[in-house]
């Protein structure tokens, strides 16, 4: 399970969203955190079906997508207003968590061609 790749940007996702939604009072961040950090955790576990992988990844950053949305609306009205006081990581967490799934998708991707291309030569 752990000498996949693709396993190893999953965890990176999950500890990106962890950050995210450990250290939030307000219950919709933190339970879209959770959310991801579920998702992602319980993705690292399906390292033989690659399809529900691909589809499980896609879903985790539909929800990191989310919560950047949540995270992203008070900054730009503070912006508006003058006042900033949100730090720079908490906003681009989840983007990162973003950038950590495709990497893995595109890691699922590989090791599925990788299979096909070696069931067409037997």
């Amino acid at each position: 399970m752990w000498q996949r790749i693709q396993t190893v940007h999953m965890v990176l996702g999950a500890l990106m969203l962890f950050t995210v939604g450990m250290g939030n009072p307000n219950v919709l961040e933190s339970v879209l955190g959770g959310f991801g950090v579920g998702l992602f955790l319980a993705n690292c576990t399906y390292y033989k079906n690659r399809k529900r992988q691909f589809v499980l990844n896609r879903l985790a950053m539909l929800v990191a997508f989310a919560l950047e949305a949540v995270y992203l609306y008070p900054v730009l009205e503070a912006v508006d207003s003058g006042v900033l006081d949100q730090s720079v990581w908490v906003t681009l967490a989840p983007l990162c968590a973003v950038v950590f799934a495709s990497l893995a998708n595109r890691a699922i991707q590989r090791d599925e061609n990788l299979v096909k291309s070696s069931d067409r030569i037997r």
